[in-house]
């Protein structure tokens, strides 16, 4: 398999919350490309089709790339994962930068960071 950068979709074995029960699901590689490449790590979001009550966004076909979704889906933004790059199964498609950007724009709320500098 080839490295993911960021902004690929991926399909691996997510755990839930309990950290007792996982799920396969697709998940969007948000760590840098850069950092990708050299670490056995990479930093995901959950994609889910199920709409969060929390920050998310949508997307939809039209908002990769390459590759599809079964269904219109969401990026659950305060679902954040890193994971072993072993347990990416495959890559299934790649988002658009705007796509991307939308997503990344809700980060620095997410931590409380300022996003200004």
């Amino acid at each position: 398999m080839n490295e993911p950068d960021q902004g690929s979709v991926v399909l691996i074995d997510l755990g839930y919350s309990d950290q007792v029960q996982s799920k396969l699901r697709p998940a969007l590689i948000i760590s840098n490309s850069e950092i990708n490449r050299i670490s056995r790590d990479v930093i995901v979001m959950k994609i889910t089709s199920k709409e969060p009550r929390f920050r998310k966004v949508r997307i939809t076909r039209e908002d990769l790339l390459t590759g599809t979704l079964a269904y219109e889906s969401y990026v659950q933004i305060d679902a954040i994962h890193t994971v072993e790059k072993t347990i990416i199964r495959e890559i299934i498609g790649v988002l658009n930068k705007g796509k991307l950007q939308e997503i990344k724009n809700h980060i620095p709320f997410l931590f409380a960071l300022d996003s200004s500098g």
